[in-house]
């Protein structure tokens, strides 16, 4: 849980970090202002923590109607 927190804190702090750089500079890196996110979350996807087996089998419940 704490990691999950975590991770979702530092992606949180990268989007905000990008979002406070000029035009021009987000364009000599090579990101576009629209991209910025799925950008911050390619950065930390080898730090994604694993999801836990019972919030897979409660989204699952939560599909089927029960």
């Amino acid at each position: 849980m704490l990691s999950n927190w975590f991770y979702k804190f530092k992606i949180g702090r990268t989007i905000t970090a990008l979002n406070m750089l000029d035009d021009a500079t987000l364009k000599d890196i090579g990101i576009h202002r629209s991209n910025i996110r799925s950008h911050a979350y390619e950065v930390f996807e080898n730090e994604k923590p694993e999801e836990d087996p019972l919030t897979e089998l409660h989204n699952a419940m939560v599909k089927s109607g029960y």
